[in-house]
């Protein structure tokens, strides 16, 4: 990659750059969630990302929102990342796998989880009747800004 010659702007444009409107509040209705969800793709990572009017993907800024639905007797890829989680349990049964240090914990609705960062886990629904359904918070939006969202899977 070649070195490029840098440019300047008046301070004041700079602060102008960051002004940003009030923003408004924002209703996802579950009728609606629950029907997208159904109909998306289930992959190993996400199902269906929140976004507010005008489609930004942070809902509040630097973190954004994810549901995930684990089949029954599905398991996701173990993987470790930059980021954190704060994993919400929708509906369902589970458990959460920390790959790197043997832990496990059983999840059920309404149950509430941290993941740190670089944690090696994986989410597992191994006997559940319904979809293990989980809704994340999670900062990568902030270290994607930052070129600091890194991620690994784990055999």
């Amino acid at each position: 990659m070649p070195v490029q010659t840098g440019s300047q702007f008046p301070y004041p444009e700079f602060r102008s750059r960051h002004v940003r409107e009030r923003q408004s509040p924002v209703v996802w209705r579950w009728e609606t969630l629950a029907k997208e969800i159904e109909a998306a793709e289930h992959t190993p990572y996400g199902t269906l990302t929140l976004a507010v009017p005008g489609g930004s993907h942070e809902v509040v800024p630097g973190t954004s929102m994810t549901f995930q639905a684990v089949r029954p007797g599905e398991r996701t890829v173990p993987h470790s990342h930059s980021w954190w989680h704060l994993y919400f349990v929708r509906a369902g049964s589970g458990a959460v796998i920390f790959d790197d240090t043997g832990d496990s914990a059983n999840l059920s609705a309404d149950d509430i989880m941290l993941i740190p960062a670089w944690s090696v886990h994986h989410f597992e629904n191994r006997d559940g009747a319904e979809d293990l359904m989980l809704l994340n918070m999670s900062n990568l939006p902030q270290l994607a800004g930052l070129q600091n969202n890194f991620s690994k899977e784990h055999a």
